[in-house]
Formats: C-alpha cells, sequence, structure tokens
C-alpha cells in the first residue's frame, strides 16, 4: 500500500523543517519504503525548491537522481497541529513523498482537492482519527456504474444529529460539473436549510457552485446529502427530485456545436505549430496577438465599510453586465450557448466566495485585492484538481472575476479587441475568456488560436457556435510569431501554418472553397425570395440591434429586420439616451436596409433588466411587473424621446414600431395615443404600429387587439414561457421549456386566425423561428414572417423553397393534435422536413 495506517503519525511536535521532514521520512524507513540514505536526499531537495502547497501542507520529497534508494513507492503523514515553521508559512500536515513512478499521482490529486478546503484542511489537522486521513486520501469510492441507492420519500428521510440525510448518485456524463453543479446550486438556495454534498471525506455547501465543482465528483459518484434547519425536509426531497432528473443533463447537451471535435491523432507538418482542433474550418489570415491586461489597484484600504460597498456595487454592475451579453448571444447564437453566462452570474451570487472577499476587506484588504484575491484562490484549486473540465472552468472564474474587477478599478464594459483589428485577423493568445470570445466580429476574425486551452472550454464552444476555425493548446511558440504573420488556421487538424509558402497557400483555398460550396450556394440563393414548391411566399428578415449589422444581414439574403433590440442604446449609462442619439442610429438602421422594413421594438426594459436612471419598487416576481411597455406609460418622459427618433428616422426608410409586453387592449391605446400626438407634431407620415405576442392574455384577446394593432410579432421564447410557467433557464425544469408544446402552438394559431382574419400579418422572431423542425411548423399555421439572427437567414429560407406548403399545413395540423413537444419532434414528416433542411 502506498499508505497506510502505519505510515501516519498524529500529534507530532517537530522543532523545525528539517525535523519534521526527517520524523516523516523515518515513518517511510521503518516500513522499509526506502532506505535511510533517502532521508537526507529528502533535505537536499527542499534546499533547491520549497515544496509548501498552501492550506498547511508540504510534501517534501527527494532528488530525482536517488531513487534507487526507494525500495517501494510510499506516502507517509506527519500530522503538527501546532505547526511547523515552513518557510514564511506554517505546515501541519507534512506528506512525505517517496515514488519510484507514477503509482502516488492519484493521492497527491487527492491532497490538491484538500487546497482551498479550509475547513477540511483544518479537521485533517487535528483529527484524532487517522482513519480520517486515510480515507480523505484514499477513499473507497464506489465503482462507476453502479446502481444509485434507492432514495426514500421525504416523509422517511434518515435523521442524524447533522440533521436530515439521502443518498444520491452524480450525474453519469461528466459527474457533477459545471451544469449540474450550478442547477444543483439553484435547488438549493431556494430553501431555508443548510444544504451539505458529501463524496468520501470532502464536503461542499450545497448553494456554492464553486464548492460543489471541487468535490471532483466523477460519473455516478456516490454523493451523501444532508440539510438541517427550517426547510431541511422540502429541501432534500428538491434535491432528491434535481438528481433524479439528471440536473440538467440531458440530450441537448450535445447539440453539434457544444460537442468538441472528435479526438485526431497528432499531427506533424514540417514548419507548422500543432494543436488541438477546437473549431473547424480553414481560414487565411495575418495574426492579431492579444493579451488580456491586468488593472491595478491598491492592496490596502482603510475603510471596510466603503470597500464593502464598492463590491457590492461592482457585483450588481456585473450582474447587469452579463445578463446584457447573455441577450446579446442568444440573438447571435441562440439561448444554449448564452447558458454559458448565467453561470458566470452565479459565480456573483456564491456564498463561499462572497464570505472570503468580505472576509479579506475585514482584514483590510482593498475590495478589489480581496475579490482578486478570493477568485484567484479557487480558480487555482480547480486547477489543481487535475480534470481538464474544472481546469476549463477556472477560466470563466478568471473571466468572472476580471469582469468585476473592471468595475472596481475605473473601467467598465467587457474586454474589447476588436480595434484595431487588422482585416483577416487571425486572433492569437494565452487563452480567452467567454467573454472575449464573445465579442469576436466574425467578419473580422478569420481564426482562433490560443496557447492553453482546451477544445471542452466554453471559449471553444463559442468558437464554434460563431463558425470561427480555431486551435486551441497550441502551445507558447504561438505567442512569439510577430504581428503581422501570414498564417493558414487548420481547425480541421490542428495545426497553424506561419509565413505559408504558396503550393500551401493554394491546397488552403482549395479547402476553403471546397468547405463552402454549401454555404456559398446558399448565400447566392439567399437573394431568391422563400416561396414553397406550391407558390407560397414567406418573407425572412433578421434579428439585429447595430446599425453595423443592417448591410451583413442584407447580404444574408435578409428582407428587412423582424426585430431591433433598442435596449443597447439605454444599458449601463446613468441617464438615458437622447432623442438626437436615438434618432441617429435608427435613422442609420433605416438607410443600411435600403428601404426594407425595420421592425424596432421600444424598450423592454425594467423588472429582471432594470435600468440605472429608473427607479422603482423592488419586485417579487420580475417577469410580472413593471418590464416593457408598461414601464415606458410609466415613464414617458423615457418613452416620448424613443417616439419621436423612430418617427424621425422613418423618412429615411420603412421603420416600424412595436411594443413589447402587450396584455390587453389598454396599453395598445394608450401608446397609440402618445405616437399619434408626437406623430402631428413632428408632422411625420404615418407609421406602423405592431405589438409582440408574447403574453397569453394578447394571443387569446388576439382577434380585438387586431382590429388596432397593424401587426402581431410573436415573442415564443417569453410566450413559451409565460405558457408553461417554466423558466427556459430554469436549471431542472428548463428542458420543459419547448415553443412546440402543443399549448404554445395553439396560443400561435389562435392568433394567426384572429390576424388574418383583419387583413394583419403575422411575424415569429424568437428562437423558434430558426429551429429547423419548427419552421415548417411554423409555415403550415400560416405565419407571414420569420425572423432569425442574420446566421441563419440563408438556411431558412432555402428549407421554406424545399417545402410544399400543403405538407406543412398538414404537419401543423398534426402538431396542434399532439400531447407533448416530445410528440412534435418526433412526427416522422417533421424529422424529415427538418433533415432536407
Amino acid at each position: 500500500m502506498i499508505l497506510s495506517a502505519e505510515r501516519i503519525r498524529l500529534d507530532a511536535k517537530p522543532g523545525s523543517k528539517d525535523e519534521a521532514i526527517r520524523q516523516a521520512a523515518q515513518l517511510l524507513v521503518d516500513t522499509g519504503a526506502i532506505a535511510p540514505a533517502y532521508v537526507e536526499s529528502m533535505l537536499r531537495r527542499e534546499g533547491e525548491a520549497e515544496t509548501y502547497l498552501g492550506d498547511g501542507i508540504a510534501i517534501p520529497h527527494g532528488q530525482r537522481n536517488d531513487r534507487n534508494l526507494i525500495h517501494s513507492t510510499a506516502i507517509s503523514v506527519l500530522q503538527v497541529p501546532q505547526g511547523v515553521d515552513w518557510g514564511e508559512d506554517k505546515a501541519r500536515l507534512v506528506v512525505a513523498i517517496a515514488a519510484q513512478g507514477d503509482e502516488h499521482i492519484e493521492v497527491l490529486r487527492r491532497l490538491t482537492e484538500v487546497l482551498g478546503d479550509s475547513a477540511l484542511a483544518e479537521r485533517l489537522a487535528t483529527t484524532r482519527d487517522p482513519g480520517l486521513i486515510l480515507r480523505t486520501l484514499d477513499p473507497d469510492a464506489a465503482p462507476a456504474g453502479a446502481p444509485a441507492p434507492a432514495m426514500p420519500p421525504a416523509a422517511s428521510l434518515e435523521a442524524s444529529g447533522e440533521g436530515f440525510s439521502i443518498g444520491v448518485q452524480a450525474p453519469g456524463a461528466a459527474g457533477l460539473h459545471a451544469r449540474p453543479a450550478r442547477a444543483l446550486a439553484g435547488i438549493a438556495k431556494r430553501y431555508d436549510a443548510a444544504v451539505e454534498i458529501r463524496h468520501g471525506e470532502r464536503r461542499a455547501d450545497a448553494k456554492s457552485m464553486i464548492s460543489l465543482l471541487q468535490l471532483g465528483a466523477g460519473a455516478n459518484a456516490q454523493l451523501t446529502v444532508t440539510a438541517h434547519g427550517p426547510q431541511a425536509a422540502e429541501a432534500l426531497e428538491a434535491v432528491r427530485a434535481g438528481f433524479v432528473a439528471g440536473l440538467g443533463e440531458g440530450d441537448d447537451d450535445h447539440a453539434p456545436a457544444d460537442r468538441a471535435p472528435e479526438a485526431v491523432a497528432p499531427v506533424a507538418e514540417e514548419g507548422a505549430i500543432a494543436g488541438l482542433p477546437a473549431s473547424p474550418g480553414v481560414a487565411i489570415g495575418v495574426i492579431f496577438r492579444h493579451r488580456s491586461e491586468s488593472a491595478g489597484y491598491a492592496e490596502t484600504a482603510a475603510d471596510p465599510a466603503a470597500e464593502r460597498a464598492a463590491l457590492d456595487g461592482a457585483l450588481a454592475e456585473a450582474k447587469a453586465e452579463l445578463r446584457q451579453v447573455a441577450a446579446d448571444m442568444t440573438t447571435r447564437i441562440g439561448a444554449k450557448h448564452a447558458a454559458i453566462f448565467g453561470a458566470h452570474e452565479e459565480f456573483l451570487e456564491d456564498p463561499e466566495l462572497l464570505a472570503d472577499a468580505r472576509m479579506r476587506i475585514e482584514k483590510g484588504a482593498s475590495a478589489p485585492a480581496a475579490w482578486d484575491g478570493a477568485t484567484a484562490s479557487r480558480a487555482e484549486a480547480l486547477v489543481a484538481l487535475g480534470d481538464p473540465l474544472l481546469a476549463e472552468r477556472a477560466n470563466d472564474l478568471k473571466d468572472v472575476s476580471r469582469r468585476v474587477l473592471r468595475r472596481l478599478t475605473g473601467a467598465s464594459g467587457d474586454p474589447d479587441i476588436s480595434v484595431p483589428l487588422p482585416e483577416r485577423a487571425v486572433v492569437v493568445a494565452e487563452d480567452l475568456t467567454p467573454s472575449e470570445t464573445a465579442g469576436l466580429d466574425p467578419m473580422r476574425v478569420v481564426g482562433l488560436v490560443t496557447a492553453a486551452g482546451g477544445p471542452t472550454a466554453h471559449t471553444a464552444i463559442l468558437a464554434r457556435a460563431l463558425g470561427i476555425p480555431a486551435i486551441v493548446a497550441a502551445g507558447p511558440a504561438v505567442m512569439e510569431l510577430p504581428d503581422g504573420t501570414p498564417v493558414i488556421v487548420d481547425g480541421d487538424r490542428g495545426l497553424l501554418r506561419p509565413d505559408p509558402d504558396a503550393a500551401q497557400i493554394a491546397a488552403a483555398e482549395k479547402a476553403i472553397a471546397s468547405g463552402r460550396d454549401r454555404a456559398a450556394a446558399a448565400k447566392a440563393a439567399a437573394f431568391r425570395p422563400a416561396v414553397t414548391r406550391d407558390g407560397h411566399r414567406v418573407e425572412v428578415a433578421a434579428n439585429c440591434r447595430k446599425p453595423e449589422e443592417a448591410v451583413e444581414a442584407v447580404a444574408a439574403g435578409a428582407e428587412g429586420t423582424g426585430l431591433v433590440r433598442s435596449e443597447f442604446l439605454f444599458d449601463d449609462r446613468a441617464e438615458p439616451p437622447t432623442e438626437d442619439e436615438q434618432f441617429e442610429i435608427y435613422r442609420k438602421l433605416a438607410e443600411g436596409f435600403g428601404g426594407l422594413p425595420v421592425v424596432l421594438r421600444t424598450l423592454d426594459a425594467g423588472g429582471d433588466k432594470p435600468l440605472r436612471f429608473v427607479r422603482h419598487p423592488a419586485e417579487a416576481n420580475p417577469f410580472l411587473g413593471l418590464r416593457g411597455l408598461r414601464l415606458c406609460l410609466a415613464n414617458p418622459a423615457l418613452f416620448r424621446p424613443q417616439i419621436r427618433a423612430a418617427l424621425r428616422a422613418a423618412k429615411h426608410g420603412d421603420i416600424r414600431i412595436m411594443l413589447p409586453m402587450v396584455d390587453g387592449l389598454a396599453d395598445l391605446r394608450a401608446a397609440k395615443a402618445l405616437i399619434e400626438e408626437e406623430r402631428r407634431d413632428l408632422i411625420a407620415p404615418p407609421v406602423e404600429v405592431g405589438i409582440m405576442v408574447e403574453v397569453p392574455a394578447a394571443a387569446v384577446m388576439a382577434d380585438q387587439l387586431a382590429a388596432e394593432a397593424d401587426f402581431f410579432s410573436i415573442g415564443t421564447n417569453d410566450l413559451t414561457q409565460y405558457t408553461l410557467a417554466v423558466d427556459r433557464l430554469h436549471p431542472t425544469l428548463g428542458a420543459r421549456s419547448d415553443a412546440l408544446d402543443p399549448a404554445v402552438l395553439r396560443l400561435i394559431d389562435m392568433t394567426v386566425k384572429a390576424a388574418h382574419a383583419r387583413g394583419r400579418w403575422v411575424g415569429v422572431c424568437g428562437n423558434m423561428a430558426a429551429d429547423p423542425v419548427a419552421a415548417p411548423i411554423l409555415v403550415g399555421l400560416g405565419v407571414d414572417e420569420l425572423s432569425v439572427s442574420i446566421p441563419n437567414v440563408a438556411a431558412l429560407k432555402a428549407q421554406i423553397r424545399g417545402l410544399s406548403r400543403t405538407e406543412a399545413e398538414r404537419l401543423a395540423r398534426t402538431a396542434l393534435n399532439c400531447a407533448t413537444a416530445a410528440e412534435v419532434r418526433a412526427l416522422p414528416v417533421a424529422r424529415e422536413m427538418a433533415h432536407a433542411a
């Protein structure tokens, strides 16, 4: 055995570091693991490099060339409760290592798991039970694939001195990694109870995502959940249900954009730098090196109260930023990938992380130093676990840390690496955070290469979703390439070729051309109208935000924009934008679309998307509160300038005004009266005024609303959420939030019929429009316009041209009579139509 009870000595009192090393090594000598001469080798090694790990743990070991003095690989533990000086720190657990090979690595890995868990380190340093040390470093884990223990109903939970407890099993795909950890923390936070998860001797606060990650609970790991407090039984029942449901681990976790490229054999090519394929495709461009900047700050501060307030303010601002980033990424690449930033928000609410930062402030640290120290220690602990997935989550934590630090040090917003990018830039970095990757513009960035990272990191997932060829783990050599160096990025093979010759460039161009064949054909055909085989026309528009996207949308074949989110003009400001500021943006959008329809959604904020300059009482349920049109009508001084700006811009193109969160005629009439008042004052021509149908009440009352609204645009994201009473990002119920649920389809059907009876057109601007299974059903229901993210325009138009309206109507009728969304998705004709796309 590498570690055994006879190699553990408790309550030792060495007088010095050297004496501690000798005592720990003697345990190895006494058990026949090493020759006495190896003790001196350990002392010599200590003089070359310090072996203190942290949290009171030191790992002395011998010099490499003295391995002949080791009889068998072994580890001993000397417990020193009072501590012994070890450089600038005190060691309380001295773990002597004698290794012939790598048999000790598993024990070392478990040692690193103790780092960052101060409570466990304290128990190990003071326990009177050597078995605790032995079990911690070599727990008797159940084999992978073992059946989950039976979980009793809430009424028969096991009671103990620590409260109630149950046994559960970690998800079988990848264990308790980021997604299920976030889901579990979300469940635990809903209850007035302290909930703890145990894995062997390691423990985690179930409300702390970081603490859960540090458990290192792999696939099918056997866990014990305990809870105490007023709602302990209810909390355990909810946790149990969460584990049974898989904690959000479903089939959709393996969507193509999420899935890392399959492992390939190492590729060697003369003159090329090899890394790992992270996002497919080939690109030719020039190097642009990016280095994340570290903001400077004072280490200490004299006023803890002020520092606490500064930290709280920065955390609040960072949360608002993350919500906006998630909204933007939802538009660009879909809600699934935008959920990455929801996990980032979870870090900002982690109770253990916040407690650590505030404790550091109380001890005299400045807010930036306290936050940086607390996040850095946990990121290091995740890296030390030796699990590649958890190391990649450490990068997410660093991303969150930098976001808050930018706020604390006077900077703001996301890191901007768009200026001064050269044409056809290949961004090269040590590693990119998800926020930095999200900010890349695929129109200017043709490739991405990182020295570190992995193909399963969120950065790689986002690169795949954005369609940017990428290589990761290419090593430090890539950072030595000068800016402007011509390169070929081969994301399929994981190769970067600096200074390619003519033959290599020609081969790359051929590969790019081959890869673009279908995309080029789709783009060429994208300017053809989306007319079904039997002659039915459907308009396909693009969801946009900024004027710069207008040219891109038109080039992609969009027939206008079915949704312009105007919130970006209002976010992260101390005061609202002026009428002239808004007019300039709306004018540029109208001109950019060259007379094509521009559907401008008025400010959709409030509730869950608060504005810094609008004050209203806190709401228990912001999704059902003062948001959208309700907020604008309650703040006419905010609403009127936007309406005036839109009406002025209408002289430069086809601007249409769309009102969000309309729940009935009263608000619609009030808004139309205000719009008409401003129109007359400006002597502006009339514009179409439509509404978002995202509240079930609007669908039910669509016949009356259609008499006064010029058009409807169905926001399927919110309509689904309100209809099914499920938050689409809910940790355990999110899978139920499917817009193809027959209840949602029936509301869409009701809306379309009511609108058409009044001669009104109906669009869909939610994620549902880009779903290849949903699009034929929407066409069959009679939807007139589908508005999707820009990259999806050409493919959607091609899909529609391949449809028969008659077949789509037949599919829609069948779908309306299904019982569940799963039944709709399982319809053979639905799968065939989606596959044809």
